[in-house]
């Protein structure tokens, strides 16, 4: 029994005792007659509202079962697909799990994440669907008994709280849009896995370690064995290159054996980025943008006075832990990067850099911080479609800053030249106030 129908048997109940009062002579008269009245109508209100009720949660009640059906499919499907070597995100995105693979292993497995995507991408919008279904379904039995939704189009459709149906909480694959964040965030999960490491010592004799990721991208950290008198540094590098070979960023770390530090970051436009720290603790940083204008960092930059991170999460960022007189500046070590082996998470200094960046930035969300962060780091690959991601939709969830990005659509594929080249600039401007 539904409330609206418990309703109309009570209020049917008292009309009738109402109505027999005469017959026992408990009460008569005008009064009796106007409060019969007034009952019938109540009565009838009341049935009228059952019946509203009733077809509302007949409405949810076939809604209930095809969306339970749609789920249920949906998961045994995710359920079968994270027994394999692929695995499915919270967002539903399919991704390649970590691990020692080679590239003829990546390219099979890319087939079968297309495979697999599709398949998800057709269960989840029969889930997206059926919730739409039943949502029109429940509007649509509401109607008879007076109901009006609101007006959705417009500039009061947009004020109205509750007028617009909510938005997705995942990509919708039957947008251009969805198919793009879907690649993007494989793009950058496979720009962040390690899929095999080559250690050596190079021509030079300094010793060598390469990371090459998921999307053929790789980072080469080379650790310099400090000959002062032939002019070689104590210094530490990383060298970020895309599946093509281009250089996407360099970094580098030195130190004196008295104590001074210095880390200086390349961008491919020609931005760089350098920060210092002498003996003392005194710490300067500074960019210059590709057209020659200096920006000298503001004494309470996150960059000067913050601990940049080691990592983010489960991502290595190959940066120092160690933390001097309450700060620290960032500094590239082997050290950081020694253990890293196939299946693990890196995303070289520019990721603690920037972390550090939207750290001062105030992100509005732990989840909107880490997206942003990434937006441009990486030059991505690894998906059929591409997929311009920041650069064509920047702006589609209110992170501070011209470096924002849209939430699930972080960095970029097609637009990776474009984008990676003026991230730097980005960086820069924020910083500085260029």
């Amino acid at each position: 029994m539904t409330s609206g129908e418990s309703v109309e048997q009570a209020v049917d109940r008292i009309s009738n005792n109402l109505k027999i009062m005469p017959e026992t002579k408990a009460w008569s008269g005008e009064a009796h007659d106007a409060a019969s009245g007034m009952f019938d109508r109540a009565h009838q209100t009341a049935a009228e509202f059952s019946d509203y009720t009733t077809a509302i949660a007949g409405a949810l009640r076939e809604g209930a079962t095809t969306i339970g059906a749609a789920r249920k499919a949906l998961l045994d499907k995710a359920d079968d697909i994270d027994r394999g070597p692929l695995s499915v995100s919270e967002g539903w995105v399919v991704l390649i799990d970590p691990g020692s693979q080679t590239a003829d292993q990546i390219a099979q497995l890319m087939n079968q994440v297309a495979t697999e995507q599709a398949a998800v991408n057709e269960l989840l919008v029969a889930v997206g669907d059926a919730d739409t279904t039943t949502a029109d379904k429940v509007v649509a039995v509401a109607k008879p008994f007076g109901f009006a939704p609101p007006d959705t189009g417009g500039l009061p459709g947009m004020m109205a709280p509750g007028a617009q149906r909510p938005a997705d909480d995942v990509p919708d694959p039957r947008d251009p849009l969805g198919l793009m964040q879907q690649a993007t965030v494989r793009g950058e999960e496979m720009a962040m896995t390690v899929r095999e490491t080559t250690s050596r010592y190079n021509d030079e004799g300094h010793f060598e370690k390469t990371l090459l990721m998921q999307d053929g991208s790789r980072h080469v950290i080379t650790e310099y064995k400090p000959d002062y008198k032939n002019g070689v540094p104590d210094m530490t590098t990383d060298d970020h290159y895309d599946a093509d070979g281009n250089l996407i960023s360099w970094t580098s770390s030195t130190r004196t054996p008295r104590g001074y530090k210095k880390t200086i970051m390349n961008w491919a436009d020609g931005t760089q980025y350098v920060i210092d720290e002498t003996p003392e603790g005194v710490r300067n940083g500074a960019f210059t943008l590709p057209d020659g204008r200096p920006g000298v960092l503001p004494p309470d930059s996150p960059l000067l006075v913050q601990t940049v991170p080691d990592r983010i999460g489960d991502v290595l960022t190959g940066l120092e832990t160690h933390i001097d007189r309450g700060g620290k500046i960032p500094m590239l070590s082997m050290d950081a990067v020694e253990k890293v082996g196939a299946g693990a998470k890196y995303g070289g200094p520019a990721l603690g850099v920037m972390s550090a960046m939207y750290d001062f930035l105030a992100a509005p969300t732990p989840a909107d911080k880490c997206v942003s962060v990434f937006a441009g780091t990486f030059a991505l690959a690894g998906n059929a479609g591409g997929a311009a991601g920041g650069a064509i939709a920047g702006g589609a969830i209110p992170v501070i800053g011209p470096v924002a990005a849209p939430a699930l659509a972080v960095g970029g594929s097609v637009a990776a030249g474009a984008w990676m080249k003026s991230v730097g600039t980005k960086v820069g401007e924020v910083l500085c106030g260029a």
